[in-house]
């Protein structure tokens, strides 16, 4: 039964040695015909950003979240010390992590949405969604410096309603958000 046993471990690695050695074979490259550059100029290089992998993590990041919360209260700027403390234990790391990682020309985007309830700019006594979005995003903003992020690595902007949550209504309460992103930008004072 041992020698059975031990047979088929030495039949498996000798199948597994072959496997890698043959994979290992170094392939014939064809040189470069004359004339023709062998540099990295003249190669198309992909170059990602710096921050790329960061925005990737965060690509789901909003406040309120959506499920505990749905959204920020109708015309309002509502954050709550409460809600935003147990969203920043879930969140807030990576952001932190990303500001330190990145160079100073680089801030942490907050924008700020609506739902399509109102008119998108001011009209008479209505001061419109961009200024809600607005409003909401220097919430944010504001919540996330107590919490440690330097308020001059952060921007802020507003799209108002013109980008609602994809499969919802858009005048859907979830609409009421904020989202973040890492840019390349001059910073705010």
């Amino acid at each position: 039964m041992v020698k059975k046993i031990l047979n088929i471990l030495l039949i498996g690695a000798t199948v597994f040695s072959l496997a890698l050695c043959s994979s290992a074979d170094n392939k014939d490259q064809a040189a470069p015909e004359p004339g023709e550059q062998n540099s990295a100029a003249s190669r198309n290089v992909n170059v990602d950003s710096p921050a790329d992998a960061i925005n990737n993590q965060i690509k789901d990041f909003r406040y309120p979240d959506g499920i505990t919360r749905p959204g920020f209260s109708y015309k309002k700027a509502d954050v709550s010390a409460g809600d935003f403390s147990e969203w920043a234990k879930v969140n807030i790391s990576v952001l932190k992590d990303g500001i330190s990682k990145l160079p100073d020309s680089w801030a942490l985007e907050i924008t700020g949405h609506t739902d399509q309830v109102g008119p998108e700019e001011a009209e008479g006594d209505k001061k419109g969604n961009v200024f809600y979005g607005e409003i909401r995003a220097k919430a944010v903003k504001q919540s996330l410096v107590k919490q440690g992020i330097p308020a001059n690595r952060i921007v802020t902007k507003s799209l108002g309603s013109s980008s609602p949550v994809s499969g919802l209504d858009a005048k859907d309460p979830k609409n009421r958000r904020v989202t973040f992103k890492f840019v390349q930008a001059t910073p705010q004072q």
